[in-house]
């Protein structure tokens, strides 16, 4: 062990920092927390949300035009039909950060229980930094956000540090800044006292807790999954470090999606009321909120949400290959994937039992076929991001074969090295594969797969 990991465990046993050491332990952390929750969340109509309100171009935004929008998209570039849809706009990039320290002879991530509104189960275990620009620069008039000083600093030990995606059929281009900082012991126990009601995990808890059903929140799992293979691997053993943020190397101009912003009230399928709603009560609606009783950086706030109409799906295939694990792939355009192509888990939709077109219908029969042919499932049914949706439920299914199996149509096997190395390199990975990622990562800890 080297010098800074020894002084590490000196201090926290000095000054008594609190550790939760099994997946076990932080399931029941965050289960009391869940049952003492005071917050409650109010429905609201659109039209009586404080500081909300229809602009003079379509858009329904904050008084303030800072956090974020929604407008009205129309995707010209279908062969059949325009697509139309409200999307969730919000221009100004968040900040994700994991905390991570050595001792006790392994890593250890500072994570918080947070809450979000639109959170099913109201509290998830969170990174250690999770808040959008408005929020971290105060915008609400409210407090500060514990450590974002450090969490944004570029002297620090980065392991990880890259611009990541979010969904892609709800927002337009919407990223987030990644990082996992690696902290000295002097700035391991000085942060662990800054940030209220947070606790040390062992990384390799983390990434198991990943296989289990709403416990982990969306941004956790998206930072853990830049989470390097050798450190996953090995408990004193770390990925290379990179010094500045990367944007995936894109084209100047990706052959992605170019939607035109049009206002609301013109989206011919979509009806303006007490919510914002498709005629035929598809895909999601968007609803408002008010937030009371939580001890956030403001006592209370409205705000609306994006409510899906049903659970997603995502389904990773996975196969033994010449150089370690394959994952079943596909590059897709969503209408908000200005940034270019995706690549995602090549079975992935987002109404779990949407078959309305022959094309869904033959992806289901090849998921199911493929399922049939696994030795291996792991599922798990996660929530996503809360800040921003309400309700959003995905089961992701991580399916193992024991032999090569053939390609499958409209998809492609990349080895995971080759997908990490992506991820790593950021703005490529939808936000759906980087949750399959962290669980694959997830798999190899517990020594369900070999890497």
């Amino acid at each position: 062990m080297n010098a800074y990991a020894t002084g590490v465990t000196h201090d926290i046993r000095q000054f008594g920092m609190q550790v939760i050491k099994t997946v076990r332990e932080l399931r029941s952390e965050c289960l009391r927390r869940r049952h003492s929750l005071t917050a409650q969340v109010f429905p609201v109509p659109l039209s009586d949300l404080r500081s909300w309100s229809m602009t003079d171009d379509g858009a329904f935004a904050h008084e303030t035009g800072r956090f974020f929008r929604i407008i009205g998209t129309r995707d010209l570039s279908g062969l059949d039909q325009p697509l139309e849809q409200p999307l969730i706009e919000q221009r100004e990039v968040g900040m994700l950060c994991l905390f991570v320290t050595h001792f006790d002879g392994e890593f250890h991530g500072l994570i918080t229980f947070k809450f979000e509104p639109g959170t099913p189960d109201g509290i998830e275990v969170a990174p250690t930094v999770q808040a959008t620009r408005s929020n971290y620069e105060a915008a609400h008039g409210g407090d500060r956000v514990p450590a974002a000083e450090l969490a944004l600093s570029e002297t620090t030990c980065k392991l990880a540090d890259a611009v990541q995606r979010e969904q892609e059929s709800w927002f337009l281009g919407k990223i987030n800044r990644n990082r996992i900082i690696l902290l000295d012991a002097k700035d391991a126990v000085d942060i662990a006292r800054t940030v209220p009601e947070s606790r040390w995990v062992p990384v390799p808890v983390l990434l198991a807790a990943a296989l289990k059903s709403r416990l982990l929140n969306m941004d956790l799992r998206s930072v853990l999954s830049m989470w390097p293979l050798d450190a996953a691997t090995s408990r004193d053993r770390l990925g290379p470090v990179t010094k500045a943020p990367c944007q995936g190397g894109q084209d100047p101009e990706p052959a992605g999606s170019h939607p035109e912003i049009i206002p609301l009230n013109r989206l011919s399928q979509w009806q303006i009321a007490e919510s914002i709603e498709h005629r035929q009560r598809r895909f999601f609606s968007v609803v408002g909120c008010r937030v009371e009783g939580q001890g956030r950086e403001v006592a209370s706030w409205d705000q609306p949400l994006l409510a899906p109409a049903g659970m997603g799906q995502c389904t990773l295939l996975i196969r033994p290959g010449t150089e370690g694990p394959e994952l079943l792939v596909a590059e897709r355009v969503r209408i908000g994937s200005v940034r270019g192509p995706s690549l995602e888990a090549r079975f992935q939709r987002g109404d779990i039992t949407d078959y309305s077109t022959e094309s869904r219908r033959r992806s289901m029969i090849a998921e199911s076929s493929g399922l049939v042919r696994c030795h291996e499932i792991h599922s798990a049914v996660h929530t996503e991001e809360g800040g921003r949706f309400r309700g959003a439920i995905v089961t992701y299914q991580l399916g193992l074969f024991t032999d090569a199996v053939e390609e499958q149509p409209a998809g492609r096997w990349m080895a995971l090295n080759e997908v990490e190395a992506l991820d790593q390199g950021g703005d490529r990975l939808s936000v759906e594969l980087r949750t399959c990622l962290t669980m694959v990562k997830g798999l190899i800890t517990i020594g369900s797969l070999k890497p």
